[in-house]
Formats: C-alpha cells, sequence, structure tokens
C-alpha cells in the first residue's frame, strides 16, 4: 500500500490525535500512522476506569478547554479522609491527613472518552496497525516505511516518546520515557468501602509490589475503585495480581482482597510505548525540551514540551508547538 499526503502524523496518542484534529479543520491533507490497533497512546480507559494517566489539573489550560470543547464533565479527586502509609518492614500507618492529589481533577468516564472523541473525528485520516520501521528525509519530500506500506508526504511528524524515534532511525537526544516503565492496577468493588473507614484511598508504600495508591472511584460512587502504580518491574512476577491485592487487603483491611474486576496494564511491556532503557526506576522528572525540525520532520509528543513535558498537557503543548512550525514552513 502506497500513499500520498501532505503531513504524516506518526502516532495516535493526544499529541498526534489533537495535531491533526487542529489540521484537518483547516483543510489540510492528513494521515495518521498508528502502531496500536486502537488510537489513544497511553490514554487508555477501560469500562471507565483509567490504565494510563488519571489526572487534569487547574492549571491545564489547554486540557480543561478540549475538555469542555468535547463536551465532557471533570469532578475532583477524592481527597476526605486519611492516608495510609507502609514501611519497608510492613509496619502500617492510618493516621496521616494527608490527600496527595489533593486539587486534581478527573474526567468523568475516564480520559479515554477524550482520545476515542478525536478518533472518531479523525476515523478517515488514522491508520491502525501501522508500526513506522524506517524514514527517509529527503528535498521535497519524507518517505514513512513499514510492513507492506509506505507513505510519502511533503513533511512528517513524530508524535512519539524520543527513544521510539531512535528506534525508526531518527537520532535524537534519549531522555527517559515518562512513566513507561510502570504498570498500572485498577480493582473495582461494589462501594469506596474504604471511606467508611475514614480512609481517601491515598497509601504510600515501600514494601510493595505498589508503591502509590489512589482512590480511583468513578464520579457517582456507583461502584469502589483503588489503584496503584507498581513498582518498575514488578508487575512482570507470575504471581503480581494476588501480592498487590493481599497489599490492598493489608492497607485497607480483608475487604480489599476480594474485588469484583481487577484491570492490569504494563506499560513497560508494551513497545509502542516503552523500550529496554525504560526499565529503569525514574527518580525524578525528567527535563524536556523542544527539539528542533530536522528538514521535512517535525517533532511532538509530549516528552517534547519544555514546561508541560511528560504530562496530558504537554502533549497538547507539543502540539501547538508542532501547528506552529507547520504554519511556517506553508508560509
Amino acid at each position: 500500500m502506497r500513499i500520498d499526503t501532505d503531513i504524516a502524523i506518526v502516532g495516535a496518542g493526544l499529541s498526534g490525535l489533537a495535531l491533526a484534529d487542529a489540521l484537518v479543520s483547516e483543510g489540510r491533507r492528513v494521515v495518521v500512522l498508528e502502531a496500536r490497533n486502537r488510537p489513544g497512546g497511553r490514554v487508555l480507559s477501560q469500562d471507565g476506569y483509567d490504565l494510563g494517566p488519571a489526572w487534569v489539573w487547574p492549571h491545564n489550560a489547554r486540557m480543561l478547554a478540549l475538555i469542555q470543547r468535547l463536551g465532557l464533565r471533570v469532578f475532583p479527586q477524592h481527597t476526605e479522609g486519611r492516608l495510609v502509609f507502609e514501611d519497608q518492614s510492613g509496619t502500617i500507618r492510618r493516621d496521616i491527613d494527608l490527600a496527595t492529589m489533593g486539587g486534581a481533577l478527573r474526567v468523568a468516564g475516564g480520559l479515554g472518552q477524550i482520545t476515542s472523541a478525536l478518533g472518531e473525528r479523525l476515523s478517515e485520516s488514522i491508520l491502525l496497525g501501522k508500526t513506522v520501521t524506517g524514514i527517509e528525509n529527503g528535498e521535497t519530500h519524507v518517505s514513512l516505511f513499514g510492513d507492506n506500506f509506505g507513505v510519502r508526504a511533503t513533511t512528517a511528524v513524530l508524535a512519539l516518546p524520543p527513544r521510539l524515534m531512535n528506534r525508526i532511525g531518527v537520532k535524537v537526544p534519549d531522555v527517559p520515557t515518562w512513566m513507561a516503565g510502570h504498570a498500572k492496577l485498577v480493582a473495582v468493588y461494589d462501594n469506596p468501602f474504604w471511606r467508611d473507614a475514614g480512609l481517601n484511598g491515598d497509601a504510600i508504600s515501600h514494601r510493595g509490589p505498589l508503591a502509590e495508591i489512589h482512590d480511583a472511584s468513578p464520579m457517582d460512587a456507583v461502584e469502589g475503585a483503588l489503584f496503584g502504580f507498581a513498582l518498575p518491574g514488578a508487575a512482570g512476577h507470575s504471581k503480581f495480581k494476588d501480592m498487590a491485592l493481599a497489599q490492598l487487603a493489608r492497607l485497607f483491611g480483608p475487604k480489599a482482597s476480594t474485588p469484583k474486576e481487577v484491570l492490569i496494564k504494563d506499560w513497560s511491556q508494551d513497545p509502542a510505548t516503552a523500550t529496554q532503557a525504560d526499565q529503569a526506576t525514574q527518580t525524578a522528572h525528567p527535563s524536556y525540551r523542544t527539539l528542533p525540525p530536522k528538514g521535512r520532520v517535525i517533532f511532538a509528543g509530549t516528552e517534547t514540551a519544555p514546561r508541560e513535558g511528560g504530562f496530558l498537557e504537554g502533549a497538547l503543548e507539543a502540539a501547538e508547538a508542532a501547528e506552529v512550525m507547520l504554519k511556517k514552513q506553508a508560509a
């Protein structure tokens, strides 16, 4: 299959989708190539629960504007009650008045509603299951290659983490992909029973396998849910699920050991997200910066956003920057 277009965007994550949506609305010919069988990238919701990022913040003006434009609702992260703390020896405290994500907002029905809505608007422009394995940056056009397909475009935008750009032969600075080495577990219950015990669902554990836990219950609390980030490498253990449920029971009581549903996403094993280098534990938020264009190739993706890099807001920041570069090229 051979396709000719004006702009080829590699990656149908939030950045690629937002950029494509803006360009299509301007009448530009756009093709979006996505390795996965779904749009959304690291934004992933299942049954209304977020298996990727979960929060938007009040200062995220771009995200809040997009949510409003799509007609979606936000609600505050539950914070009422006490935090549970577990040290490395297994000693547990339940007397800490702290909500670690106070002020955060969640999207009713999950953040996946955003990327799903954008994906539906762009359905004629998105090609799923298309992994780009090579690129040729020419004087008058750029060519993208994969198994059984090729795309020739005036300009290509790589809306990917830099480490994935390097994997297809585009040399850019090596920076960590935010949260790529982590896994996320969501345990769903009939109700948020921990709230009745005066707990807010937050937990910090130095024993694991979940290092950080939060209340993931839906806006109307018709169900209860807890989600936890697994320590890097922990999700690869054959008994990870059992170990995580045992931990939830230690922290929140026996009811936590028997959820009606458990959802797990190990991003470290997702080849469209992580490389081997991303298995290392990140001790601090990396410093991200704009990558200048190389010939007819422009770089986007949240890890190229200097202010909000790594976050959802950074994905939109990068998309905006790429759109400005494209307008300059067209002028």
